[in-house]
């Protein structure tokens, strides 16, 4: 029987929330504020954010994913888990991160509008094509003033495409934009990605969206676009491209 003593016991502590950390970081040409009502949305859904950014036209997407590697494991001590949400060119820097030393508590990655297959709009500003006026004032410009670009044209040898499938045992999803015209909604495909859905708008334009933003969240917990876990119903729409 409980006496008159136990009943002032103290109920034992509610358990206390994760603490996650998500690590946004931008696109090529672009600065992490850009990102910052996304992160504003993740923090009312219960994530603690960190904006980074980098020169993205100057070196190399290898040099910023060491970079963005060598972040994670200085942060990662003081969270249970932490994640990476990143835009466009970004997607490329985070899938370099992924083969470098990460934390023990790394967890999943969204890649927004990521040109994991290339871009048909790099290559139309990186790669001559015989055209004097163009190639002289469009093309070599671009070459000289953004290296980074022509490590994302979409030739089937190029950087991005010479990178592999998403590493095992990391999630990753992939959000592409409706009305995306820097990419084909095919070369946001990633082999191995553990989801895939499109979302309404622009290249830039659907980091702002409410959408982005709630399935975001959502496959940061559970590892999938859909509800409940499963996988998101656009998934399986995006026929692959052929592999080189």
């Amino acid at each position: 029987m409980i006496g008159p003593a136990d009943s002032n016991a103290t109920p034992p502590a509610a358990p206390q929330p994760m603490r996650e950390l998500v690590v946004l970081t931008h696109g090529i040409a672009s600065t992490r504020f850009f990102l910052a009502p996304l992160a504003a949305r993740l923090r009312s859904a219960g994530f603690t954010t960190r904006l980074t950014g980098y020169p993205s036209l100057w070196w190399s997407n290898e040099t910023f994913g060491k970079r963005l590697a060598a972040l994670l494991r200085r942060v990662a001590p003081s969270y249970d888990r932490v994640h990476l949400v990143v835009h466009s060119m970004g997607g490329i820097v985070a899938r370099c991160a992924l083969r470098e030393e990460l934390p023990p508590n790394f967890g999943r990655v969204v890649q927004i509008a990521p040109p994991n297959r290339g871009s048909h709009m790099a290559t139309r500003l990186a790669v001559e094509c015989g055209h004097p006026a163009w190639d002289n004032f469009i093309v070599r410009p671009h070459r000289f003033i953004a290296p980074t670009l022509v490590e994302l044209v979409d030739a089937p040898d190029s950087f991005v495409n010479r990178l592999g499938p998403a590493p095992a045992g990391i999630d990753v999803g992939v959000i592409a934009a409706s009305n995306d015209r820097v990419l084909y909604p095919e070369q946001t495909l990633l082999e191995g990605a553990a989801d895939h859905c499109t979302v309404n708008g622009w290249h830039t334009g659907v980091l702002w969206t409410k959408e982005t933003a709630e399935l975001t969240a959502r496959f940061l917990r559970t590892g999938r676009f859909g509800e409940g876990g499963q996988l998101s119903a656009v998934r399986d729409r995006l026929t692959p491209m052929a592999e080189a």
